[in-house]
């Protein structure tokens, strides 16, 4: 299975333009100077009407998976943005603090006489009498439930209890099971379909649950409920077997896991177990925070009813209740043999169990029913030559002293070996043992208890043993004829290397034992004379055969250059099947020659980057493009084909998502087409399950059984990209593999972030890379300084940077900056660090931003700030109708994120969208409950995703666009199967519903939200929509609109500083909060921006539904005479004459709704004004997109926006700062149908401009009046 990680057209509208032309005595002026008298007022003062904002709908109705918890392998999928959480998203181990301990305490036993209420030796009968009567009272609920012998547990069998499940559907629910079962559900069928289906389960007193069968040897057991959509409902839950009589854990209402049922608020049930079996006249005397202390001593609470754990009482508790003290009695004894146990219980984890349990005379209070010790030791490592570090299941209120006595340790030979000191660390739950722990006398033998463990050596210890520098891989030379290879396994008992036929890579030629190195290295060296018969090795196969503790395992060289062509579908066949085959190859022979970085023009320095995100497959997956391509589609040669529409486009930077081998993929089947709606079990992947971080994954070959092929092909991808004036960022996954076994097996316990105990970390399925170890770190810089020597890329993008540690990532960009000195680097920093457990170290996450200015992150602040995110994807944000904070969304412009610091611009990437999560396109219709399949809405969407990609580009930072995102692209799924909504076992996999603002469901409701499973129907780059201006004229204008857009901050730095301190001498706030009408929380934004060379800037953004004033004040008044260079429709570095949705006056401008605009005025000598190119000839100069169809030269605002626009002509020329005047507004209409006028004051109701264009024409008609009175009197 793939892991979870990570239009209508619209006709023209002619305008018919109104003004006055001509007016003797300089009646013109008069006129617009009596319109401004009387109107003015009106024309400055924004308009408060509050427009009403609708509340986001769920997703899937029945499962609300948008605010249920998601799972660890989705974090990547989910951006964990996947900041506010990101956010516990490995498969980790249900804290083990979670288990409340108990605590005896030493305290004297209270004297006769002290207050009843606070000791237990007061005297009487009342209030066992009260709990007696208590007791009857109780509902059936919190009576101790017994397993009838019809529903006993099968040996072997885990029972799963489950208080509530996500849907009254069992059908469309399942029991996904990982870890110590028998049977994983990964290996039953793939995702979501191998979960156990709740339509099995059986119902109790508690609720639902399902028996699984266990494995044989096992520890703990990792489970979740998915749906039949392939939505993981309750996230990732771990549960650690304490004992191996565990059969039955129970799950709340929230789904936390408890080893006894638990109870219901208030209640304390306190379990006793005789082994003789002896309840008589034994009972429980209390006090504490318990409603019903003890009053007569020594008459307690007998001890009556009876459980699966014995005998028990059920103990009501005081609101609030923090500790319940007890004693344990037989009352057939006197004085101070009353007491079983001597001294006083005190309970205090109340919040944390609603079920404890006593034995015997034994003085520990237990959690469980097992009897097991809360001091428990649960693992040991040989950390260094001196000490051994133990991990325990808790440490609190222990004292070295205890630990001491209970502690022993032997060598491998059985020989005792001294402790000479412990260091005992609570917080963190580990001990260190120090002593003489030779190397040579490993495994030591650690007793603690009834627990005991063998040490594993830790990385540590490794890295201060055996790190290596030298050479790694096989190093292809004299044209084949000679191959040294180098590989590190300190572990390896014999390592031998197994070479394969090149014409069938199943065929095994021949073993050559490798020779131990320095190091912990296996080396060997092969010639015509090593016995293979072969005279030149390029394009044959290998793997490493690796001997360890009397077991063989076949592993890639981590340092393979290229790869065999695979096939994950045939992991299952055997050993030699479950991981690919390196290739002997010399990248260095293939490609061009003269490939080299990129020159850029005009890029310096990073904020410099336009950052455009694509996926090699998606860009020429589109059917209707299939005849024009000479290449096979989803290449890299055919995304070549198509490159001059980026380099149109205006882009400087292609980042590609990852291009290395990734896992779950048939590379044998890339040819075959996916027309199909599909979002499962599709041969496609975005790449994020990693194989290998050296070599090319060959998806996107044309020649996937060629290892060489994907390397020239590349190469030559990249050149083409290098002579357009872009550069290559390559999106690589570090964080993590897409199975643990791929480096595991290379080296046991050193490869993967570690656990206490020595256990690896995993994430997404497979193994947390840790780079804080030596040969670990080795493998991500020297990935890094090979791609960019090798494949002269010039970026690199991480996936979940914030996995990693500061200081790796910082090593890479240094070695990389070497190379290519115009290198950049960017990355997810999320706060998802974990690391070694308890060893923190600075995070390349987002709190390194104000520490380095070498390496950016993605910012979820302005994403979640503009068009909403997770886990509140759906919401209204401020281009959605959201009101926003006025002051945060400049802070955001001005790359200042209100959620981390960034000292430098450079630090943050700025964006809306990204492949993760729904299309900005979609993700607006969700948010506005908007069907785009009605023209009206459609050009709406438009509208909102135009004032997005204006913010994003006139913001400082690094811009970055998602593929399709200039256009408009959509992941509808438009199966006519799924054209209305299905029954829940149905819904496509990863798909929202989405609905109008009444609720019902759009036409084709169901949109792909992480089609990293879909096929090409859902993912394709639609060529179509983004260039045939006459079918889909709006996709076409929104297009051109980003093409102007570009060429406009590419034209000026006004909207690239590169410092904290110019960004805030520049760029300044308009729209003060509680002026002018601006609200704090508001639909509005203005703000003004200087470049270096004095030219000015002004942004305007009415994301309202209605029109909005901006006053330019005494502040701005400079604007007034300021150029239109983006409008509603239009946007570039030419002044616009009649700028669509933009009324001008003295005092500042009006816009109309869903409407942006900028200014500019222009230090320099203004250049002459041009009209702008529309979005036809834009795409008929572009020669890569073929045939287009013309757009239309004018293009009315939608009438569903607004009825009235009013347009301003310039002059010729742009007059100087001083010479700037006021420019009259002439009022000028497009024709629209009454029937259409009705329709838009519904949607979208006009406030302010019709106020001011009646008090205009008063004030004309009584200029005239006047006029005429004074010629009739002459």
């Amino acid at each position: 299975m793939k892991r979870n990680y990570h239009l209508q057209s619209r006709s023209s509208e002619k305008r018919h333009y109104f003004g006055i032309r001509r007016l003797k005595v300089g009646v013109a002026s008069v006129v617009i100077a009596s319109g401004f008298l009387f109107g003015g007022a009106q024309l400055a003062k924004a308009d408060e009407t509050k427009a009403t904002t609708s509340p986001a709908t769920e997703a899937v109705s029945v499962t609300n998976s948008e605010v249920l918890p998601k799972p660890a392998d989705e974090v990547k999928a989910e951006e964990v943005d996947r900041s506010a959480q990101k956010e516990s998203e490995q498969k980790g181990e249900i804290e083990k603090s979670a288990q409340p301990e108990a605590v005896v305490s030493q305290t004297a036993q209270p004297t006769e006489g002290a207050d009843s209420s606070a000791t237990p030796e007061a005297a009487g009968k009342e209030a066992k009498e009260t709990a007696a009567s208590d007791e009857k009272e109780k509902p059936a609920s919190t009576s101790q439930s017994e397993t009838s012998p019809k529903n006993a547990i099968a040996d072997g069998h885990m029972r799963f209890h489950f208080k509530n499940l996500p849907s009254e559907n069992l059908d469309s629910l399942g029991l996904w099971t990982w870890d110590d079962v028998e049977t994983p559900s990964g290996q039953k069928g793939g995702w979501p379909t191998g979960a156990t289906s709740f339509a099995t389960a059986k119902k109790d007193d508690y609720g639902y649950y399902l028996d699984v069968k266990m494995a044989e040897k096992r520890s703990k057991v990792s489970l979740l409920i998915n749906n039949t959509a392939g939505q993981n409902i309750t996230g990732d839950k771990t549960v650690e077997l304490l004992s191996p009589q565990m059969n039955e854990v129970w799950f709340d209402k929230d789904y936390n896991p408890h080893t006894s049922e638990p109870l219901k608020e208030g209640m304390l049930r306190i379990n006793y177990y005789r082994t003789d079996g002896q309840y008589d006249k034994k009972s429980l005397w209390l006090w504490g925070d318990v409603q019903h202390p003890g009053q007569n001593w020594p008459d307690g609470v007998d001890f009556e009813k009876t459980g699966k754990y014995g005998r028990y009482v059920d103990v009501p508790l005081k609101e609030a209740a923090k500790m319940v003290g007890f004693l344990l009695l037989d009352e057939s004894k006197s004085g101070d043999d009353v007491k079983i146990q001597k001294q006083d219980y005190n309970f205090a984890n109340l919040g944390k169990t609603s079920q404890i349990f006593l034995r015997d005379a034994d003085p520990t209070v237990y959690t469980n029913p097992y009897f097991v010790n809360d001091i428990r030791m649960t693992g040991a490592q040989h950390v260094s030559l001196t000490e051994i570090e133990a991990t325990f299941s808790t440490l609190e209120n222990a004292k070295k002293e205890d630990i001491l006595k209970n502690l022993k340790i032997t060598n491998k030979d059985g020989g005792e070996v001294t402790v000479k000191d412990v260091v005992l660390d609570s917080k963190n739950k580990s001990a260190k043992l120090i002593g003489d722990f030779n190397q040579a006398q490993s495994p030591y033998l650690i007793k603690y208890g009834n627990d005991q463990f063998k040490t594993s050596m830790n990385w540590q210890l490794k890295d201060s043993l055996y790190k290596y520098d030298g050479d790694l891989g096989a190093r292809v030379s004299q044209a084949g004829k000679q191959v040294d290879l180098t590989f590190w396994s300190p572990s390896a008992d014999q390592v031998d290397l197994v070479v394969y036929d090149k014409e069938d890579q199943n065929k095994v030629l021949g073993r050559i034992a490798m020779q131990k190195g320095e190091s912990g290295t296996w080396t060997s060296s092969l010639t015509p004379e090593s016995g293979l018969g072969l005279s030149d090795y390029r394009g044959y196969f290998y793997h490493y055969e690796i001997s360890r503790g009397g077991k063989k395992v076949l592993v890639l060289d981590p340092y393979a250059k290229s790869l065999a062509a695979w096939n994950s579908e045939d992991a299952d066949k055997g050993d030699a099947y479950k991981i690919a085959k390196a290739a002997f190859v010399d990248p260095s022979e293939y490609g061009p020659k003269d490939l080299t970085y990129a020159n850029i023009p005009n890029f310096k320095k990073r904020e410099d980057a336009l950052i455009y995100e694509a996926h090699v497959r998606d860009f020429t997956s589109d059917p209707a493009i299939s005849k024009d391509l000479k290449s096979q589609f989803g290449t890299f040669s055919a995304f070549i084909e198509k490159l001059d529409y980026l380099k149109d486009l205006g882009v400087t930077h292609v980042q590609l998502l990852p291009v290395l081998s990734y896992y779950f993929v048939n590379e044998l089947k890339n040819a075959e087409r996916m027309d199909k709606y599909a979002s499962s079990n599709s041969n496609y992947n975005w790449g994020y399950d990693p194989q290998n971080y050296f070599s090319l994954t060959g998806m996107y070959s044309s020649a996937p059984t060629d290892p060489a092929k994907r390397i020239e092909e590349f190469k030559n991808l990249v050149n083409e990209i290098h002579k357009r004036g872009m550069g290559v960022i390559m999106d690589v996954v570090y964080n993590h593999t897409a199975k643990t076994s791929i480096f595991e097996d290379l080296e046991p316990n050193y490869y993967h972030f570690m656990d206490a105990d020595g256990t690896p970390r995993t994430s997404f399925g497979g193994g947390r890379l840790g780079t804080t170890h030596y040969m670990s770190r080795r493998i991500l810089v020297d990935s890094i300084k090979y791609l960019t020597e090798q494949y002269k890329v010039d970026g690199f993008r991480f996936d979940m940077m914030g996995d990693h540690d500061a200081e790796s990532i910082q090593k890479a960009f240094e070695e990389a900056r070497k190379l290519n000195p115009n290198l950049i680097m960017l990355g997810e920093g999320w706060k998802t660090y974990a690391g070694d457990e308890n060893k923190a170290v600075q995070p390349a996450d987002q709190t390194w931003m104000k520490s380095t200015d070498t390496v950016a992150v993605f910012s979820d602040d302005i994403r979640n700030t503009l068009k909403s995110g997770y886990p509140n994807e759906g919401t209204p944000a401020f281009i959605t109708g959201g009101k926003r904070n006025v002051e945060d969304v400049f802070k955001n412009i001005k790359a200042q994120p209100t959620n981390f610091e960034a000292d430098s611009p450079g630090d943050v990437i700025q964006y809306i969208a990204a492949h993760d999560n729904l299309t900005l396109f979609d993700i607006i219709a969700q948010s506005i409950k908007k069907d785009p399949a009605v023209t009206a809405n459609n050009q709406e969407i438009h509208r909102r995703l135009r004032l997005g990609n204006l913010m994003m580009l006139t913001s400082q930072g690094t811009p970055f666009i998602h593929s399709g995102q200039e256009y408009g692209r959509t992941k509808q799924f438009r199966d006519p199967a799924y054209k209305y909504p299905v029954s829940e076992d149905k819904v496509p996999n990863k798909a929202h519903l989405l609905t109008n603002e009444d609720g019902t469901p759009f036409e084709y409701p169901y949109f792909i939200h992480d089609s990293y499973d879909s096929s090409d129907a859902v993912n394709h780059f639609d060529w179509t929509k983004a260039t045939d201006s006459e079918k889909f004229p709006e996709n076409a204008k929104s297009r051109a609109y980003m093409k102007g857009l570009i060429s406009l901050r590419k034209s000026t730095d006004a909207f690239t500083r590169s410092s904290k301190d110019e960004v805030d001498q520049n760029v300044t706030l308009i729209t003060q909060p509680g002026k002018d009408g601006v609200e704090k929380e508001d639909l509005v934004l203005g703000y003004q921006v200087v470049a270096s060379n004095g030219d000015i800037y002004a942004v305007f953004v009415n994301a309202d539904k209605k029109e909005r004033n901006f006053n330019f004040g005494e502040t701005y008044k400079h604007l007034a005479g300021a150029e239109v260079v983006a409008d509603g429709n239009t946007a570039g570095v030419s002044a616009i004459s009649n700028p669509a949705g933009v009324t001008r006056n003295s005092n500042g401008l009006t816009l109309a709704p869903l409407t942006a605009t900028i200014l500019r005025i222009k230090k320099a000598s203004p250049a002459q004004e041009e009209k702008p190119q529309d979005a036809s000839k834009d795409i008929q100069q572009n020669p890569s997109q073929g045939s287009v169809k013309e757009l239309q030269k004018e293009q009315s605002p939608s009438p569903s926006l607004s009825n009235k626009l009013v347009q301003v002509p310039s002059t010729t020329t742009s007059p100087s700062l001083e010479s700037q005047k006021p420019l009259a507004a002439e009022p000028q209409q497009d024709k629209v149908s009454p029937s259409e006028t009705a329709s838009t004051e519904k949607v979208l109701p006009k406030t302010g401009t019709e106020t001011s264009l009646l008090a205009l024409l008063g004030g004309f008609l009584a200029f005239f009046a006047g006029l005429l009175a004074f010629r009739k009197k002459q």
